[in-house]
This record gives C-alpha cells, sequence and structure tokens, in this order.
C-alpha cells in the first residue's frame, strides 16, 4: 500500500504534528503514523472527521471513494443523501464530544451485519429478530450512544432510512408515530386524525419498504407498551434503549457501564476545552474528578460544563464538588444542548417512582446509599434484618419478597445484582442524590442501624482463620461503616468492638496502616468509657502493641504493653484473664529484641498467672511455653526447649484437631534444638509437618509460611545442602518482599540470612550486597544504636575479616563493640558474641593481649549467662587456650 502523501502534505501544510491531528480525532499517533506510511487506512467514521477538519474531499486527502460527511452543527431531518426519499428524523445534532465506546458501537454493527448475511436476500426478516437493546442507569451514555451508531452508519450507507421514536410516555410514543406518518413517501396522511390508522399505515411501511432502513426507539421504560407500535416484518433494525435490566423477547442486550478512567478523563478535558492547553497538574485533577464523579457520563458532561462557563480551574472544581455535590449534580449548565436533565432530576424522578411502586425497595436504596458501593453482599440484608425497620424487615424476610424488592430497583437500573457472587452495586452518585433527599435524622438512624448489623455479622474471632473468608467479603463494609462512625460520631461498644475486630484481621494480614487506624479509632471510643469499665482499653492497648510489635515499631508496642499491664493492676480487673496475654505479648517483644532476661521473667510470671488461676491445663499457656521455650533455644538450653515443646504439644491436642494451626507453633521451636544436635532427619520431618499446617490454613503466600522456609533454609545450610538452603531463602524472601513490604523486619532478616549462606559459600560479593540491604532496612526501622542493626554489623564485620579487608572489618568491630556496650546490659549474651570475634580478628592481627583481653571477657559473661558447660563457653574457651599455645610457642 503506497504511503498517503497527500495526508501527510495537507498535516504539515497546517503546522499539525502527528499528535496534534491525533488529539483532534481522539485517536493515537500510531494510528496518524499508520495512514501516512499506507499500512492501514482510516474507516468511514475516521475518514469523514478527516475531511471536517481539513475541509476536503476524501479524494482530496488520498482517501479513496469519498463518504458523505454529516457537520456537527447539521441539524436538517433528511439524511444528505442522493436519495431524495430518505428519511432522516433523528433530533439531534452529532456530539461533537463524544468519546469511547468504540468496541460497543463495533458489537452493535456487527450483529446487525451478522443477522443481515444469515439470511437470503429473498426472505424477508423478521424486525423482532433484529432488534437490539441498550441498557443501564440513566445518565449512563445510553442515548448518545445510539446517536452515534445512527451517524456512523450513516457515513457507511448501512440505511436508507434513520427514524427515531422517543418512547418514554404512551403519548411520546404516540406523537412520534404521528410526526414520522406526516413524512412517509407518496401520500402523505396530512388530513387523516385517526391515530390506529396513523399507527397502523407506518408500521405497514416498515413492514413493505425495500429499503434498509434503522429505527431507534429511544427510552423504553416500559417495552410492553412500545411492542404494539413495532413492525413485524422489514428490512431493517431497531436498537432501544431502555433503563429497565430485562428486556424480554429482545434477543440481544447490551448493559452500559461507566466510562473508563482514561476514557473520562479524555472526555472531561475535551468537553471543558483544555484538552490543548492543560498542564500535567490539571490532567491528574481532571482524573481526581472521573474518580469522585464514579466515571459517569452526564456528571462528566455537567462537570465539564461548568468548568467551561465558569472558567475556574479543575482542581477549584474538585473542592467545590466536595462541599456542595448536589448542587452541581442539579445543574446542567446554560450552553447544554443535551435533551437530557442534570443527574439529580434524572434519578430523583426515578426514586420518587420506586417509593410509589414498592416502599420497602425504596428503603432498600437507602440503606444501600450508607454502604460501600461496588460488592453489597445480599446475605447482609438478610441476616442484618432485626435492625432494619418493620417494613424492610419483613420484606427481606424470604427471597420471594427480597427479588420483587430487587426487581423494582432492576428496573430502573438503579442498581445491579451480581448473581454468581451474590452481590450487589450501586453507583455512588445514587448514593449522593439518594441521601440528598433524607433528612439528618434519618441519615443517623441509618447509620446507627448499620453499625449494629455489622456487628452482629462479622466474624467474632478473627485471629482464627475459619472466618477470614467472611471478613474479606465485608471488609469493604466495614471501612465504610468506619467513615460513618468518624462522621456521626458513633461512639458505642458496637462500634469500637466492630472496628477492633477488622482492625485485627488486617494486623493478621499484614496491613498494618489500615489496621492501626481502626485500633486507634476503636481505643478513642473505648476510652470515653474507661472510668465505668478499663477492661475493653486494656484490652485494646494490647491489640495495638501486638500490632506494633508485628510492625516492627518496637517502642511503640512496649508503650502500649506497659501501658496495658498498668490498667491490668487495677482491682476490678487484676484477675482477668487477659492479663497473662498482655505478660506474653510484653513478654514476646522483649524476646524478639534480645533481651532474654526480661523475656524469661516476664513468661514465668504469666504461666504462674495462668496456672495459679486456671489450672495447669489452661488452653493459654501454649503460647507462654513456645515462647519461653524459644528464649531457651537462642541459650542453647535443649532439654528445657524438648520438654516445653512437648508440653505445649501435648496441651493443644488435647482441646485441639491434630493439624491445627496451634499446633505449629511449638513444633516450629522444637525443630532448632533437634538441628543443632543434628538430628536432621526428624528435625526436617517436623518443619514439613508444620510447612503443611500453615500452608492448608493460611495459604502458601502467608508471612507466617515465610518463616517456616527460614528455619528449613537454616537445617539446609547446616548440612552444606547449599543449593536448596539457597531456594528455601528466597522463597522466603519473596513472600515476605510481596506480603509485608520491601522495607519490613522480616524482609531485612531474609536478607541477612541469605547473605552468611552466601558467605559461608565464599560468594562475597553477594553476601555483601545482601547484608547492606539487610542494614539499610534497619537502620530506617530502629534507631541507630539498637541490637537489630548491630546483627548486621556483625555479619559484615565478619565478611570483611574473611576477605582480609582489615581496614572495613576493623570499622564495623569497633561500630559493634560500641552498639552493644551501650545498648546491652554489661553480662548479656550478645555482648559476649561481640567480644569472641573482635578476639578472633586481634589474634589474625597477631595482636595477642588484646585477643586475650576480649577472650577473657567473653568467658567471663558466658559462664554467668549459659553456664560453664553450654557449647558457645566451651568453644570460648577453647579458643583462648589455642591462643595461648600460640603465644607459648609461636
Amino acid at each position: 500500500m503506497p504511503k498517503n502523501t497527500l495526508l501527510r502534505q495537507q498535516r504539515i501544510l497546517r503546522n499539525w504534528r502527528q499528535q496534534d491531528l491525533a488529539n483532534q480525532l481522539g485517536t493515537t499517533m500510531i494510528t496518524v503514523q499508520r495512514w501516512e506510511r499506507g499500512t492501514q487506512q482510516p474507516n468511514t467514521y475516521y475518514r469523514i472527521k478527516l475531511c471536517e477538519i481539513f475541509e476536503l474531499s476524501a479524494s482530496e486527502l488520498g482517501l479513496g471513494d469519498e463518504t458523505p460527511a454529516h457537520t456537527e452543527n447539521d441539524t436538517r431531518t433528511t439524511a444528505p443523501s442522493s436519495a431524495e426519499l430518505s428519511l432522516w428524523t433523528i433530533p439531534y445534532a452529532r456530539n461533537p464530544h463524544f468519546t469511547g465506546r468504540d468496541n460497543l458501537l463495533d458489537q452493535i454493527a456487527q450483529q446487525f451485519s451478522s443477522t443481515e448475511t444469515a439470511q437470503p436476500a429473498a426472505i424477508r426478516r423478521v424486525a423482532l429478530t433484529q432488534a437490539q437493546a441498550i441498557k443501564g442507569l440513566g445518565g449512563i451514555g445510553k442515548t448518545q450512544i445510539a446517536i452515534e451508531y445512527a451517524y456512523r452508519a450513516l457515513a457507511q450507507k448501512r440505511y436508507t432510512h434513520t427514524l427515531w421514536i422517543s418512547a418514554a410516555t404512551a403519548e411520546s410514543i404516540q406523537a412520534s408515530f404521528i410526526a414520522l406518518a406526516r413524512l412517509l413517501p407518496g401520500d402523505p396522511l396530512t388530513d387523516e386524525t385517526d391515530q390506529h390508522k396513523l399507527n397502523a399505515a407506518v408500521k405497514r411501511w416498515l413492514e413493505e419498504c425495500q429499503h434498509p432502513w434503522l429505527l431507534i426507539v429511544d427510552n423504553v421504560d416500559d417495552l410492553a407498551l412500545i411492542q404494539p407500535f413495532l413492525p413485524i416484518w422489514g428490512n431493517g433494525d431497531i436498537l432501544l434503549t431502555t433503563r429497565a435490566n430485562a428486556v424480554g423477547t429482545i434477543p440481544l442486550s447490551f448493559a452500559i457501564d461507566t466510562m473508563g478512567l482514561a476514557e473520562s478523563t479524555h472526555f472531561l478535558l475535551q468537553r471543558a476545552r483544555r484538552l490543548e492547553s492543560v498542564s500535567p497538574e490539571e490532567t491528574d485533577e481532571a482524573t481526581n474528578i472521573a474518580i469522585e464523579l464514579g466515571q459517569f457520563p452526564l456528571a462528566l458532561d455537567q462537570a465539564a460544563a461548568y468548568i467551561e462557563e465558569t472558567g475556574c480551574s479543575f482542581h477549584d472544581y474538585r473542592l467545590l464538588y466536595q462541599q456542595h455535590r448536589y448542587m452541581l449534580l442539579a445543574r446542567r449548565g446554560r450552553q447544554a444542548t443535551s435533551y437530557h436533565e442534570p443527574v439529580a432530576t434524572t434519578w430523583s424522578l426515578s426514586l420518587q417512582q420506586v417509593k410509589q411502586t414498592n416502599p420497602a425497595a425504596a428503603m432498600l436504596l437507602e440503606l444501600c446509599a450508607f454502604l460501600a458501593p461496588d460488592a453489597i453482599p445480599e446475605e447482609l440484608l438478610e441476616q442484618g434484618a432485626p435492625y432494619w425497620p418493620p417494613l424492610l424487615r419483613q420484606a427481606v424476610g424470604s427471597r420471594f419478597t427480597l427479588n420483587q424488592m430487587l426487581e423494582i430497583l432492576l428496573s430502573f437500573s438503579l442498581i445491579k445484582r451480581l448473581t454468581e457472587d451474590n452481590l450487589l452495586s450501586i453507583h455512588r452518585l445514587v448514593q449522593v442524590v439518594h441521601l440528598e433527599g433524607m433528612q439528618p435524622e434519618e441519615r443517623c438512624q441509618w447509620v446507627q442501624r448499620l453499625v449494629l448489623a455489622m456487628n452482629a455479622i462479622f466474624p467474632e474471632n478473627t485471629a482464627q482463620t475459619e472466618g477470614w473468608s467472611l471478613c474479606q467479603r465485608y471488609l469493604d463494609q466495614v471501612q465504610a461503616c468506619d467513615t460513618l462512625i468518624q462522621d456521626y460520631r458513633i461512639l458505642s461498644s458496637e462500634a469500637a468492638g466492630l472496628l477492633s475486630r477488622a482492625g485485627w484481621y488486617l494486623k493478621e494480614h499484614a496491613v498494618y496502616p489500615q489496621a492501626e487506624a481502626l485500633h486507634q479509632r476503636a481505643l478513642a471510643i473505648w476510652e470515653c468509657s474507661q472510668d465505668t469499665n478499663p477492661l475493653p482499653v486494656a484490652r485494646q492497648l494490647v491489640q495495638l502493641a501486638a500490632l506494633y510489635h508485628d510492625w516492627g515499631k518496637y517502642g511503640q508496642s512496649e508503650q502500649f504493653y506497659q501501658q496495658a499491664l498498668s490498667l491490668y493492676e487495677r482491682p476490678e480487673i487484676r484477675d482477668n484473664i487477659r492479663v497473662g496475654m498482655a505478660m506474653y505479648g510484653l513478654a514476646t517483644l522483649y524476646n524478639n529484641q534480645g533481651k532474654d532476661a526480661q523475656a524469661e521473667a516476664l513468661y514465668l510470671r504469666a504461666i504462674d498467672f495462668y496456672e495459679q488461676r486456671f489450672g495447669p491445663q489452661c488452653l493459654d499457656l501454649p503460647p507462654l511455653l513456645n515462647g519461653l521455650a524459644y528464649v531457651y533455644v537462642k541459650q542453647r538450653k535443649y532439654a528445657r526447649v524438648e520438654a516445653l515443646c512437648l508440653r505445649s504439644v501435648h496441651l493443644l491436642k488435647k482441646h485441639l484437631d491434630p493439624d491445627n494451626l496451634a499446633i505449629a507453633n511449638p513444633l516450629i521451636i522444637l525443630a532448632a534444638p533437634y538441628a543443632e544436635q543434628e538430628r536432621y532427619v526428624e528435625a526436617e520431618e517436623i518443619l514439613q509437618q508444620v510447612l503443611r499446617i500453615r500452608e492448608k490454613h493460611l495459604g502458601s503466600e502467608h508471612f507466617r509460611v515465610a518463616f517456616v522456609w527460614h528455619e528449613l533454609a537454616k537445617l539446609y545450610q547446616k548440612q552444606g545442602r547449599y543449593e536448596d538452603a539457597e531456594h528455601c531463602y528466597r522463597r522466603a524472601l519473596a513472600i515476605c518482599e510481596q506480603q509485608l513490604g520491601s522495607n519490613h523486619p522480616q524482609v531485612a532478616d531474609s536478607f541477612n540470612r541469605l547473605g552468611t549462606l552466601y558467605r559461608e559459600q565464599k560468594r562475597y560479593a553477594q553476601a555483601e550486597a545482601c547484608f547492606q540491604r539487610a542494614l539499610r532496612i534497619r537502620e530506617q526501622l530502629q534507631n541507630p544504636d539498637q541490637f537489630l542493626v548491630s546483627d548486621v554489623i556483625l555479619e559484615l564485620a565478619i565478611l570483611h575479616f574473611e576477605q582480609r579487608k582489615d581496614e572495613e572489618a576493623e570499622r564495623h568491630f569497633q561500630q559493634l563493640l560500641y552498639l552493644r556496650e551501650n545498648v546491652l546490659r554489661l553480662d548479656d549474651e550478645r555482648l559476649a558474641e561481640a567480644l569472641y570475634h573482635l578476639a578472633r580478628f586481634r589474634q589474625a592481627q597477631g595482636r595477642i593481649q588484646q585477643a586475650t583481653a576480649f577472650y577473657q571477657r567473653a568467658l567471663r559473661i558466658q559462664q554467668q549467662t549459659l553456664g560453664a558447660d553450654n557449647p558457645l563457653t566451651l568453644a570460648t574457651a577453647q579458643s583462648m587456650q589455642e591462643l595461648a599455645q600460640t603465644a607459648e610457642h609461636p
């Protein structure tokens, strides 16, 4: 195909870039490039637009045969065609701002074409088999799509006659047919007054017309009303627009949804006449407006009209809309030429009709106005029945009456029903209009009802995986309730309980910022009643502390645990079972911070609390036994670890199923001493069992599953199975980064562990990259003097020591010693660890006196904290002895 030099020349003569032409056409620069290169020809629609833009014929632009053009401002009632008797009764000019919907228009055209080619020309088609319906909410753009289809079909010469019927009421249908009868070719029925004869004449003419015709029937709310007027036979196509969800005998229907976000933004810019001069910031604001307006075509048109007429910026309009939503939705604009009423008027009339037809359905719509609009569970309507007004409560009492209500709402397209998922959806602007029609007292009543219902429905124990699917299903509605609780200042215990449980569910899924917000608001509500009952406040403080612990915000976590324990000192709640859980949480925090002595003391105190008050078989004991066992793992007290873990497993199996999620916790701790004792087969079997349990309950991508992969990797690394170890470390790292974010402490831990594997394999460059990444994360999350930072610095010091990079190793060892001497107690085992490695470094440098001093200091600390027979203590003593022998016999 030769290049289209004529099109290119005309563009260049006007000093237009290819992008400039693409913007005017509403297409892409790539498409214009293809036309000019000759690799693609514009379709009929774009040929017409090109002729209009350049004010030249198709042949003058090198586009082949000319296609009759129709200008945007042409309001003739007959089509511009060579046939004198062609009829064109479309009452609207083409919308110059029409954007998108190309796929839908192509579908309509293809469907009409497929039926035409499927039947022999000698056989007259049944007109109703050629009918299609465009259905959707008022203002969604159904009529505009029908108008655009008519103009595109005109350009393609698909029909000789294009006719329009307004079908909103019986009167408008009759008026349209009378007007059409006056235009029929042949003997016009100008003197005929009998409406039935006029209707029959039009119907007969359509059935007998030999030329192809298109009949657009607009705004058909009652299909039964228009049915008698439609031809049974005929050489034509029928296109209907309707708000009705059910279209009966119409063979094919298209449910129109809102515009895409990119289309909405482009439409706003084009309609407001800002497309050519808009800044990137204003484009972003236009996108924000499109989102706030739910990408709804009529609302977008109204917004653009306001912006054009007032000259305000998109940013200013968005601020105005947030304050005066209904007023702007009710304003059509002085320059509007569209047939359509503004959004507010359109839907207010629909709402009035619903209320007259089925008052309970109107109440259902009132309820939906307060819910998250996109996914409303149908069972919420039924299970929340005790909290609804009597009329609605009765209507949702059976599926039959519920369906009756939904039927009336679907008939106006005010809701959508997602049958497979048992969900409803409502456009957010329908909510705005509906809320505006309610009194403040009514709104407050609905909010209180909704909070009570959601509190009753949302799962009680969100720490249990069995209820997580329901939590996820209702999460959007809880977040909607959260906004309502703030806006209407709901301070009930039900509101606080709902927010708290949802916050815990989010915490369990590592969605920490949202979980924090819900927990903080629940705490604020509980604090209002603290004087009468401090228990809910204490409980909420513990939940916030646990959240901050998982999030890696240890300072805030400790603060909230201490506040909770202080409250639990009050006599009225001193013996409450949750006191032990507060102790457990703080002990676990100390445990993870390496504060072993404080952790051990709190675990023992909490265990004694439960055993004294609730007996040695109490099911709250296993978490405490597990935590204490983990302290002893780090101290290499393996006999105690095994005893505690086995007691925990025994208690859990006595009360729970053998594969319950809780049983995985003591098992994973038990694997550690087995690995250290080189009982590798037993350790691996336990870890594989834990992996199966956690994946079964949590799924394979949960961040708690990553910890199992860590432990497997450590086990394989200890055995020298480096390839298996690397696979497990990388699997854990991928899960942590995906679920927790790239800057979470557990991600740093994964990089640190992977670095030790690489160092052990002498893959030093990869090891250093891992350590540096871990250090950056931990420095962001912790103060520079925290021990977690020192862990990574120790690994870097050892790495540089092994590489013989003495200057770097010296710097890291000094930094390590400073941190651990200033953060930890002088008798802490981790300080001994730092002293031991520094002694080895000094020994390698030949600085025997300093090495001996560091060994001696490390040994004293280990003997006090770990005992003389601990493997670490013995290793330090042996290193000292070897150093002494080397000094005597250099």
